[in-house]
């Protein structure tokens, strides 16, 4: 009986060791995503249906012509929901893949002088998550000419 009352303190102990040395430090990433630049603020998005950016085709640039300039609703600021007023804005997509527990900073840059636009996002998220989600990332930007170059330039920070 005393042996196992001896055993028992660093029996204890070294399941305590291996508990707190078997914990992997978890993964925090931003809870809201931000937009910078030319994004309006303040915007929801209704598409019409899921995944709309898969049948794009990659054209990502979405004005009163585009095939699916219809198939989004918005509301900004707490408005009422309504269709986009193309006349006024432009709306840019661009989808990406990040794992499950991920933070999105999106910045428009609208060069007039040079007259480009350029999407940028950079997509902040976490190793430990293993389940994959496509994101269409909808941003809404003023009008701009549609003669203008637009790029995307989307990068990947895994913590």
């Amino acid at each position: 009986m005393k042996t196992i009352k001896n055993i028992l303190p660093i029996f204890l102990l070294a399941i305590l060791f291996l508990g707190l040395s078997a914990c992997k430090k978890k993964c925090v990433v931003e809870t809201e995503d931000t937009n910078n630049g030319a994004i309006v603020s303040g915007v929801v998005f209704y598409p019409s249906s899921g995944s709309l950016t898969g049948n794009m085709g990659g054209n990502y640039v979405i004005t009163n012509g585009h095939p699916y300039a219809n198939n989004i609703q918005i509301r900004i600021n707490e408005g009422e929901k309504t269709n986009v007023n193309y006349t006024n804005y432009t709306i840019l997509c661009y989808p990406t893949t990040a794992n499950c527990s991920a933070f999105y900073d999106k910045t428009v840059t609208i060069d007039d002088a040079n007259q480009t636009v350029v999407y940028k996002i950079v997509v902040t998220q976490c190793e430990s998550c293993p389940e994959k989600y496509t994101s269409e990332n909808y941003v809404l930007v003023p009008a701009f000419p549609s003669s203008y170059a637009v790029s995307y330039d989307v990068s990947y920070v895994t913590k």
